[in-house]
């Protein structure tokens, strides 16, 4: 029995009274988009320490599991308010010069890896994203020479490749980023992925994006991708300050009309002292919803999407019912959420890599800021100056956090790759999960409910909390810090 400890006294609450409490706490703050960064959150991944060999930390590749690729080519964006006033991910202002200048450096860092693990070298690649938002900025002939690389150094011929980026640039800069990717990689299938964020003028006005695109570049993008033999994805917000479920409905059909493939959906996080230009703008954040009503637009945007021809994939994504099945179906996302299959390599500012190879895994994180990445590739050896080695249980989290991105658990494939039983690792916090109408268990799988896929941020707090604290106990108090810093107000978007 335990003391409530919330200015709560002479109650005696029970271990699972504790923990229902913490998560009923975690589904009333901002649910955050945890899920697809995975788990540590960046913001806890441990720093290297000083004079510590960086490059005895990974370890060596299996050539049995899969491999993704993930590029960031530049950190650099113009939109005319910071971050387009929500974004969380790192973003300097653009210039085609610095834009080359890193693009050379991840041209770099990609010999360096190949040079240190040179089983890499021609492996076959599952899934390559260029990525960062505004990939697609990158200056022609710096993109052609990366592009070059990637194709020197891995087998493509399986890939499917994306280019992600603001709308207008896949049309107006020349020559077009598609026509090189056509012309340098041997891919299997060619995507483009948008940020729309939503149709109504004045909400782009509102996020600085109105030299992004509007309604009609949209619609042109989606046809000069298909005239390409290119499927094209767009990403929406929803929950936006003061927004209607009618505008948000509004802009899912638009979305749809238009001919998307695939469509990113996202309600947006914003909450003071996010650091986010919005998020000091008290009017703004006081004009969200709160979750109550949050969740009731997500579970109708879910209705709608589904009436018009979508089904759900994975936690954030919808695809058209005819790619159901179909080689041309959005796989990368999909792919990066079987940590049991299949190992990640990012190149570039705040690239992710993360490798198991069976005796040991590691996830570890390129700088965030050009300069520092710059300077890191130029020391040589190893780029990234965060990493994070997993015990078992922290194995676990990483493995059900990802697992729940992809609305699937599959509990002997759980057993087959961590030797246990999800239930048996963690029965109080499924219990719970249950008892609250977020998943729902057989024996087979393991499931989020429509309910709660809103709230797979506090899940996936909760187990992170549960891990994390079994690393802190006893005398090990600094590494309490980490669940600090994996709390759903802290990290990435």
């Amino acid at each position: 029995m335990l003391k409530a400890i919330d200015g709560v006294s002479d109650v005696q609450l029970t271990e699972t009274d504790m923990v229902r409490g913490e998560l009923l706490r975690r589904m009333r703050r901002p649910q955050r988009h945890r899920l697809l960064h995975g788990y540590p959150l960046a913001a806890a991944m441990p720093r290297i320490a000083e004079g510590r060999s960086r490059d005895a930390l990974l370890p060596d590749f299996d050539p049995t599991r899969g491999l993704l690729v993930g590029v960031l080519p530049h950190p650099f964006c113009n939109p005319t308010v910071s971050g387009c006033g929500f974004c969380t991910f790192a973003h300097e202002a653009f210039t085609s010069q610095k834009a080359a200048t890193v693009i050379e450096h991840v041209v770099r860092e990609i010999e360096q890896t190949l040079l240190v693990h040179p089983s890499l070298a021609r492996r076959p690649v599952s899934g390559l994203y260029f990525g960062g938002g505004t990939a697609n900025l990158s200056p022609p002939e710096p993109f052609r020479a990366l592009c070059r690389a990637l194709a020197q150094a891995f087998d493509l011929a399986g890939a499917e490749v994306t280019l992600e980026g603001v709308p207008a640039a896949f049309l107006n800069r020349r020559p077009w980023l598609t026509e090189i990717l056509r012309e340098e990689l041997p891919a299997r299938h060619f995507r483009l992925s948008m940020g729309i964020q939503s149709f109504d003028p004045d909400r782009l006005k509102q996020m600085g994006r109105r030299g992004f695109g509007d309604a009609d570049t949209f619609r042109e993008v989606v046809e000069f991708g298909h005239a390409r033999g290119f499927t094209v994805s767009g990403d929406l917000l929803f929950n936006l300050p003061g927004q209607s479920l009618d505008a948000m409905k509004d802009d899912m059909r638009r979305a749809a009309g238009i001919g998307l493939d695939h469509m990113g959906l996202y309600h947006l996080v914003l909450f003071a002292g996010l650091g986010t230009a919005w998020s000091r703008d008290p009017a703004l954040v006081a004009s969200l919803p709160e979750n109550g009503i949050a969740v009731g637009n997500w579970l109708e945007l879910r209705g709608l999407l589904h009436g018009l021809g979508f089904r759900q994939t994975t936690l954030t994504n919808f695809e058209r019912e005819e790619f159901r099945d179909h080689e041309r179906r959005f796989v990368y996302e999909a792919l990066s959420f079987q940590p049991d299959q299949y190992d990640m390599l990012g190149f570039g500012p705040t690239g992710i890599s993360f490798v198991d190879s069976h005796v040991s895994a590691v996830k570890v994180l390129n700088p965030d800021a050009a300069s520092e990445y710059v300077a890191a590739v130029d020391r040589g050896g190893r780029t990234w100056d965060r990493a994070f080695s997993y015990e078992l249980d922290d194995l676990r989290v990483f493995y059900l956090t990802r697992r729940l991105a992809a609305l699937h658990i599959d509990r002997l494939d759980y057993v087959f790759y961590l030797g246990s039983d999800p239930l048996d690792d963690f029965p109080r916090e499924f219990a719970l999960f249950e008892e609250q109408g977020l998943v729902r268990v057989t024996p087979e799988s393991i499931e989020p409910t429509p309910f709660g896929m809103f709230y797979s941020d506090s899940m996936a707090g909760l187990l992170a909390s549960s891990a994390q604290r079994k690393r802190s106990s006893g005398a090990d108090l600094a590494e309490f810090s980490l669940e600090r810093r994996n709390d759903n107000r802290y990290g990435h978007m």
